[in-house]
């Protein structure tokens, strides 16, 4: 499913839509490597909760972040999905799990608007912003802001330990 953009002359971003709970998000599709719907998870002792492990990937071994475990739901439900990421500006490899990987979907920037400001702080540091959409509001993920490394250097600074679990 496309979004159609009314003028042909406006700038369109191409997203990766996923699902994680009830909230769809999307991320920009330069930064998706492949979507796996087979991987064996390996978890890692004493690692903060949004590391559920760590997988395979062409020889090599990505940290797997659990997406549910950012957003502070339940882990009721086992990811389906591992996204293989690549940070665009520091080319890091991750997996991000989650629940649906839905389609590509090209949205008029016009359509994106910043966080609001009664957004929680968690959702303040992973969320970069809205696009309106007509089914639905589409929240947009930078992989910047989900890669490991980022989050092991901002947990301790912006939130207590205890809230991420």
């Amino acid at each position: 499913m496309s979004y159609s953009v009314e003028r042909s002359h406006e700038r369109v971003t191409s997203l990766c839509r996923l699902r994680t709970g009830d909230g769809l998000f999307g991320i920009e599709t330069s930064a998706v490597r492949e979507a796996l719907d087979r991987y064996e998870l390996r978890e890692i002792p004493r690692a903060p909760k949004f590391v559920a492990g760590v997988l395979a990937y062409r020889g090599e071994v990505l940290l797997a972040v659990s997406f549910r475990a950012l957003l502070g739901i339940a882990p009721g439900v086992e990811a389906s999905v591992a996204v293989v990421l690549r940070d665009t500006e520091t080319g890091e490899l991750f997996a991000l799990l989650v629940d649906e990987l839905l389609d590509v979907a090209a949205v008029a920037d016009s359509a994106w608007e910043p966080n609001p400001a009664t957004l929680d702080e968690r959702s303040g540091l992973l969320f970069s912003g809205i696009y309106r959409t007509p089914d639905a509001p589409l929240v947009w993920l930078k992989p910047q802001h989900l890669q490991p490394s980022w989050l092991m250097k901002h947990i301790d600074s912006a939130l207590q330990i205890g809230e991420w679990r």
